[in-house]
């Protein structure tokens, strides 16, 4: 078993205080949270060979200067030019800024990354949650070490679609194409979200959210993706990156073939809140139907995609990440003895996250244990 660095258990200690308060207390102020994410950007934004892909993201920061502004311009136009870029055009271009015009170091473009990555996450966290430091805590392990410090690429462009959800709550359609058109240039998965301008807002029921459960479970043995061909694979695609992340984020021979895991189990509890706890959330949270209908696409997306571990991970990914706001969002709508219990259940998930992530290579992968994690300004 490998210990995290004391600076990540410095930060989950800090987030069960506050979340502790926020559940059975008032009202956290903002700032608190804010301070969290100053902090989080100084170990995100300058770590040093932290993270399953930081070589391959400097590779391609070195190999970004190679590419012309002409190119970049036609890439956001969805056009060719006379360069090909291995990755989307705001990425390229924010890396090409950095090391062309400002000859920073790599780290540069990590801290850039990181400040808008948290900016953006305390912003749609404190817009879909009364309880963020609950929600951050419970999503820490491990999607702080796959996302922010992993896959940095879609992770900052999930996190701009979900800030953009505050504009199909406000019904401003041209701000949320904007949004998406922004966070498309750093991944193109963030397309995908763009249908949920409208979907967000379609009314289900328990029977049509079941129904649709078990027919993604029934279309997951014949691999409907691959009727989109490329254009899925060039969604979940980081080109020389999905070694970094298969690497990370180990799927055995086992599960691929119909056993379970961990994912499964998330699935299923996930899959619980929303049908348990449907009726009051409905009643009594504002927008609940907007998480509920993510969690549904992203429920039916895991079992159409799983068996493709690229897809089942990243696609899935960025609708689960958000409809998991569901699980603590209960605690808002039930009696005192109920929303102790999910606490509890909450608190009890990150400790086995905790240790899960402890034990398996993922740790030392990533570089996050007391003897490999190296950061440019903190010792």
């Amino acid at each position: 078993m490998s210990i995290l660095h004391p600076y990540f258990i410095v930060a989950i200690a800090y987030m069960l205080f506050f979340s502790v308060q926020e559940v059975f207390g008032k009202k956290v102020e903002k700032k608190w949270f804010w301070f969290l994410g100053i902090y989080l950007i100084l170990l995100v934004g300058f770590r040093n060979n932290v993270g399953p892909d930081y070589g391959s993201y400097k590779g391609l920061y070195i190999y970004s200067d190679t590419k012309s502004y002409y190119s970049i311009f036609m890439k956001m136009l969805h056009m060719e030019g006379p360069d090909q870029l291995d990755v989307e055009w705001l990425y390229t271009l924010i890396n090409k800024i950095l090391l062309n015009v400002f000859d920073a170091p790599f780290f540069a473009l990590t801290l850039v990354i990181a400040i808008f990555a948290i900016f953006f996450k305390i912003e749609y966290t404190e817009d879909n949650t009364f309880y963020p430091f609950t929600f951050t805590l419970f999503m820490f392990i491990p999607y702080f070490f796959v996302g922010e410090s992993g896959q940095i690429r879609q992770n900052l462009a999930t996190f701009i679609v979900y800030f953009a959800i505050r504009y199909i709550k406000q019904r401003k359609l041209w701000h949320y194409l904007f949004f998406i058109f922004i966070a498309s240039g750093i991944h193109t998965v963030s397309y995908l979200f763009l249908p949920m301008y409208w979907f967000a807002r379609v009314p289900l029921n328990k029977t049509i959210m079941i129904i649709m459960i078990i027919i993604s479970i029934f279309l997951s043995p014949f691999e409907v993706y691959r009727v989109f061909g490329d254009f899925m694979s060039s969604m979940a695609s980081d080109n020389i990156l999905v070694d970094g992340l298969n690497g990370y984020m180990d799927e055995s021979i086992q599960r691929l073939n119909g056993g379970f895991g961990i994912p499964e189990a998330m699935m299923m509890i996930l899959t619980f809140f929303l049908f348990f706890f449907d009726t009051k959330m409905k009643e009594l949270y504002p927008y609940y139907e907007y998480h509920r209908n993510y969690a549904v696409v992203g429920i039916c997306f895991y079992f159409i995609f799983r068996n493709n571990p690229v897809f089942s991970s990243r696609l899935v990914g960025a609708f689960v990440g958000f409809s998991y706001v569901i699980i603590p969002n209960a605690m808002y709508v039930v009696s005192s003895g109920m929303k102790k219990m999910i606490y509890s259940f909450i608190i009890a998930l990150v400790i086995f996250n905790f240790v899960v992530f402890s034990y398996f290579n993922n740790i030392k992968v990533g570089r996050f244990t007391i003897e490999l994690y190296n950061n440019h300004i903190l010792p």
